[in-house]
């Protein structure tokens, strides 16, 4: 089953796993994207790094093209016999365009579906010099692990779990509450029942079930069912008034 953590370095990363690296100015790639090819001819991985760790901007160009490459890679390596498909993917050299927070969260949310699903192992390398603030927050919080030294924001992460159903795990509070109006608002394209699966959050402010019923109230089209919500959370929505037929979202046991 897949948890949220952060990693103090690349070096527990398992099959699976898809890790955000938010890069500071400085600070050494070299040495930890070595390391975690090695690991990979060790486990029996197939090894694919898109760019370099010299701090050369190279990387895909585009997120059709590393998605591409990504799901090729992953059905090569099982045709092969390889244990999974290791990425080390250098994503700072998108243009801006690419790097806004509804962008990143529609295509790492995604590629997080992707490695659930086939067992790839994904790196994700940011410069946090490229990204805006807003940027950070939100690829952080559509990753499920992410390494790095500087402040990591909001305390929530939301990643997949399983074939149509999404984790929500940690705190969503005003602080990560615009991140999860976008991360929701690209998951509720992609079906007509979002199942969210809350088992590992710790808590919801006012300001993240608001956000939560303005998302489903804004498609009604489309529902949300939240499974394993804690009585907190239970209690709250009821307060609030969002037990609402107009509003459809379903908390389920």
């Amino acid at each position: 089953m897949r948890t949220a953590h952060g990693v103090a370095t690349l070096d527990p990363v398992d099959v699976g796993d898809h890790v955000c690296w938010l890069v500071g100015p400085g600070e050494d790639t070299a040495g930890p994207a070595r390391a975690f090819m090695a690991d990979g001819e060790l486990f029996g991985d197939m090894v694919l790094v898109l760019g370099g760790s010299d701090g050369a901007r190279r990387g895909p160009a585009s997120w059709e093209s590393f998605f591409s490459e990504v799901s090729k890679g992953a059905e090569r390596a099982d045709r092969q016999g390889f244990r999974a498909l290791r990425v080390l993917a250098d994503l700072s050299g998108l243009p801006a365009d690419d790097t806004r927070p509804e962008i990143l969260a529609r295509h790492e949310l995604r590629l997080d579906a992707l490695a659930a699903d086939s067992g790839a192992i994904l790196v994700c390398v940011y410069a946090r010099a490229a990204l805006t603030p807003q940027a950070i927050d939100q690829a952080a919080g559509v990753h499920p692990h992410h390494l790095g030294r500087g402040a990591v924001g909001p305390a929530f992460r939301l990643f997949s779990a399983a074939r149509d159903r999404w984790s929500v795990s940690g705190v969503v509070d005003t602080e990560g509450a615009e991140s999860f109006r976008t991360a929701l608002g690209e998951l509720l394209t992609l079906a007509p029942v979002l199942h969210l699966e809350c088992g590992g959050l710790e808590f919801m402010d006012s300001a993240g079930l608001t956000v939560l019923a303005g998302a489903a109230r804004g498609l009604p089209e489309r529902r949300i069912e939240i499974h394993h919500a804690n009585d907190t959370l239970r209690r709250s929505w009821s307060l609030l008034g969002f037990e609402n037929p107009e509003i459809p979202v379903e908390l389920k046991q």
